[in-house]
């Protein structure tokens, strides 16, 4: 694997998105790599910072209503 190739997979490797196959090309890159191993590192850091800065939510139930209502409207329709 080459770096354009890795730079490609770089976001889904992140989030643990890869097929058998392409993580063992990635992991192997990476261990040739220094650049790519080091931005796949920093990758890594910032998405765990914003995991821990994100505020989540629960819907209000009538919300959580409203949208199944439509869902189930529009898949009638069909």
């Amino acid at each position: 694997m080459n770096c354009q190739k890795a730079q490609v997979l770089m976001s889904a490797a992140v989030d643990c998105e890869l097929t058998v196959k392409e993580e063992e090309g990635f992991l192997l890159h990476l261990s040739e790599c220094k650049e790519c191993k080091d931005e796949f590192e920093d990758a890594k850091k910032t998405k765990m910072i914003i995991k821990e800065k994100i505020v989540q939510f629960k819907a209000p139930q009538s919300l959580f209503n409203s949208i199944m209502e439509l869902t189930s409207a529009s898949s009638v329709e069909r």
